[in-house]
């Protein structure tokens, strides 16, 4: 199975991309992030024939979306916690398996509002694991989980999105049997004044906002076991055995 994520900062800027990205990887799962669209803003072109999809925005500066591919089930069932806020999170279920596509608040304009969706998004990670499910997150944490994934001349501890209570979060949050795939794949990977592959992030790296992170149960080492991403867009596809 292919399952790919994106934060597409508006699907309305990013419709031809999306279209052609679509057609070229057919993912079997497609999460994207930062629709900045409401379900009837969505352009038509990117309403695609061949996949179940859940677009929901609120024509604000979030919104999420989740797609899956037809012949993976006949009626999925999308839906979002109860912990929801600004329509930052949708989920669906295969079998015993959950994605999600997520998209934390960035926390410049109300910082308690991302540790509370932080804490709620560990304690529905957790309770999923208490269940014997498996849960894959896709989407834009909106943390730097390490200097690592910073670039040296971003780094200020005392910033939004590095701040030492939220990789603590990113660390409960791992710790509730997720693994970090990239960072898995690619545990040496030095940060560079050029664009790319980031521990947890695909895309510029220069900053916690702009990241596209896959988080896999720790339990099934063979799920989602090869990564790759375009650094110039921070689109990123993982394949699941």
């Amino acid at each position: 199975m292919k399952i790919a994520t994106w934060n597409v900062n508006g699907i309305r800027a990013r419709e031809a991309q999306l279209c052609e990205w679509i057609a070229r990887d057919r993912p079997d799962v497609v999460c994207l992030q930062e629709i900045k669209a409401r379900p009837d803003q969505v352009p038509d072109r990117c309403k695609l024939a061949d996949y179940h999809a859940f677009w929901h925005g609120g024509g604000g500066y979030s919104g999420v979306s989740l797609h899956l591919k037809r012949e993976l089930l006949e009626a999925p069932e999308f839906s979002h916690p109860e912990f929801d806020i600004e329509t930052r999170i949708v989920q669906v279920a295969l079998g015993d398996l959950v994605v999600a596509s997520v998209y934390v608040p960035n926390g410049g304009k109300d910082y308690p509002a991302k540790l509370g969706f932080l804490k709620s998004l560990v304690a529905w990670a957790n309770s999923l694991h208490a269940e014997g499910r498996e849960l894959v997150v896709c989407g834009d944490i909106n943390i730097a989980h390490t200097d690592m994934d910073v670039h040296p001349k971003e780094r200020k501890p005392g910033v939004i999105g590095q701040r030492p209570e939220e990789r603590e979060l990113f660390d409960a949050l791992l710790a509730a049997n997720l693994v970090d795939v990239v960072r898995a794949l690619d545990p040496e990977n030095p940060t560079s004044s050029r664009g790319g592959l980031r521990g947890a992030t695909c895309g510029s790296g220069t900053s916690a906002g702009e990241s596209t992170t896959f988080l896999r149960p720790a339990r099934s080492p063979n799920v989602l076991k090869r990564a790759r991403c375009s650094p110039r867009s921070g689109r990123a596809i993982m394949h699941r055995s």
